[in-house]
């Protein structure tokens, strides 16, 4: 009955925040279950069940002390370390020690009340005992990394830096000393000192993955980009089999948002692990990212290989076929994905795809037939309707479904948006102004609205001053956009500054190679007499985008 009582504690009690109990194989006492050791027992645990953490661990130290048994000795300790009843926890730890002398958590728990309770020497000497005991079992390095746990986790900072000083100098020549010196001064947000002593580790473990990972969140953490992409590709070329530190540099390069660069490492390190699923994924992505095509839908279907459940890579090999153009080949892919979360996209995808191969009406039958429940899946269908309407340049009638759409979901950005777009197709320019400036009202930076409304104003008026407040605003929010780049160079041109159009456009053809940049970039330097070098612009263009309006326009405008 009091085995079982022992183990009774119910989820989310303190207990349960501290490790597992002890197991205990030999030397349990033999003790009569008197009705009053039962009674406060009982008392104990539905003290501890109803937050009460102080009753339970008198009571439950009161049992301890009685029945001499370490499972409750344990349970004792927890919850006055939980109540910081400090006095009660050493004492229980005390009697905890004395029936499991060889229990590493019975001890840590000791210094733990030493430490609250400033008694810092004896922490020390407790601490000096407990790896004296490890290492004895060739487990010292853990014994620091679990040292700075307790020592993270003390209240009195100043003391915890000291006592985990006195360990490293038990043993400087340890990384592992090192290492969890870092992770306590991380716990204390001391993130200059934490890398001092990363780098010894380094010093001392000059190929330590875990360590070179430690340093580089460092650094990351230190908002210092440019050191933490040196560190990763130093500490890589002197341990070029260092996968996961070479997937965890790739990863840091995508939020760095510098894809190639992220490419070719996802590309190493899936040459060391092949059928590794996730990394076959991303550098499948990446390659889309990138406009690789061909490896993106070899690795891919590689990825599917791997995972055949993967319909997110069937949905991206359909985006692989259709920007190849090969359509009938994205419908195959997309109706693939089975009925689940992409399942509503893929069938968006058919209907666009069916479009493209030059089936406009079976492509709008098919979007009439897909069945919408919510208004976020209305406006997908809407957007999606409205693209092959745009793209085969019917925009009264992509203008008809947005208005349509809008009467059902009368709030959607997205929608008013688009509306936006086919208006100023269509030359209703206060449609256009309209729709931008009451998305601009609810959300002042949105980067979209900013650059459309701003491109309009210069490409359609002669309000160049307001084009120019507008695109600042875009091009603060975002300075690498290829868009607004794009939308600011035409202003410039515009307004008559040549010079400064091009240093715009050539950085925004630079990031993104845009038929509609590369027709602006042509046309500013054949207007500046540079018609050799606008022609090579325009003709790279074509190879991409023979077909596209706004390039074939500019062309005959200056080559009749």
């Amino acid at each position: 009955m009091l085995t079982a009582c022992a183990g009774t504690m119910t989820p989310g009690t303190p207990a349960e925040t501290a490790a597992p109990p002890a197991s205990v194989e030999a030397n349990l006492p033999n003790v009569e279950l008197r009705p009053e050791i039962l009674y406060d027992l009982l008392v104990g645990e539905l003290a501890g069940q109803r937050g009460q953490i102080g009753v339970a661990a008198t009571t439950l130290g009161k049992v301890a002390q009685e029945t001499r048994d370490p499972r409750v000795a344990e349970r004792a300790t927890l919850a006055a370390l939980y109540a910081k009843r400090y006095d009660e926890a050493l004492q229980s730890a005390e009697l905890w020690m004395e029936l499991q002398p060889d229990d590493v958590e019975a001890r840590e728990a000791k210094i733990t009340a030493l430490l609250e309770l400033d008694r810092v020497t004896e922490a020390k000497s407790q601490f000096e005992a407990l790896f004296g005991l490890e290492g004895t079992r060739r487990n010292l390095d853990q014994s620091y990394l679990r040292a700075a746990a307790v020592l993270g986790r003390a209240s009195n900072r100043a003391a915890a830096i000291d006592v985990m000083q006195s360990l490293v100098a038990l043993n400087p020549r340890s990384a592992a000393a090192h290492f969890a010196m870092a992770h306590l001064m991380i716990r204390g947000g001391d993130l200059d000192k934490a890398l001092a002593a990363a780098d010894e580790v380094l010093k001392l473990r000059p190929d330590w993955e875990e360590a070179a990972l430690l340093k580089a969140r460092i650094l990351i953490a230190q908002k210092d980009s440019s050191k933490a992409q040196s560190f990763f590709g130093a500490f890589l070329d002197g341990n070029p089999r260092a996968t996961t530190v070479r997937l965890n540099y790739a990863r840091f390069l995508i939020d760095q948002k510098e894809w190639q660069k992220a490419l070719a490492e996802f590309k190493r390190v899936a040459a060391d692990m092949p059928d590794d699923a996730d990394t076959i994924y991303a550098v499948g992505l990446l390659s889309l990212q990138n406009n690789q095509l061909d490896d993106a839908g070899k690795y891919l279907k590689r990825a599917l290989e791997l995972r055949p459940e993967n319909d997110q890579a069937r949905l991206y090999l359909g985006q692989v076929a259709e920007q190849g153009k090969h359509y009938a080949e994205a419908v195959h892919w997309y109706r693939e994905v089975d009925d689940g979360e992409y399942y509503f996209e893929a069938q968006l995808r058919i209907g666009v795809a069916l479009a493209r191969q030059g089936d406009l009406a079976a492509a709008r039958r098919h979007l009439h037939a897909i069945k919408t429940q919510t208004d976020a899946q209305r406006v997908q269908a809407a957007l999606a309707e409205e693209t092959v309407l745009r793209e085969a340049r019917q925009y009264r009638e992509a203008l008809d479904v947005l208005n349509a759409a809008i009467e059902v979901v009368p709030d959607d950005r997205d929608l008013l948006y688009a509306r936006s777009l086919a208006a100023e197709k269509l030359g209703l320019l206060d449609v256009t102004e309209r729709d931008l400036r009451e998305i601009l009202k609810r959300d002042p930076k949105n980067v979209n609205a900013l650059n459309a409304l701003g491109y309009t104003l210069t490409d359609r008026t002669t309000r160049f001053q307001e084009a120019l407040e507008l695109l600042k605003q875009a091009i603060e929010l975002k300075p690498d956009d290829a868009y607004i780049m794009d939308s600011m160079g035409w202003l410039q041109y515009r307004l008559g500054n040549h010079a400064e159009a091009v240093k715009y456009l050539k950085r925004a053809l630079d990031v993104r190679n845009d038929a509609e940049i590369a027709a602006h970039l042509g046309e500013v330097l054949w207007v500046m007499g540079n018609h050799g070098e606008a022609e090579a612009v325009w003709n790279r263009a074509l190879r991409e985008t023979p077909d596209n309006e706004a390039l074939n326009g500019v062309i005959k405008k200056f080559k009749p």
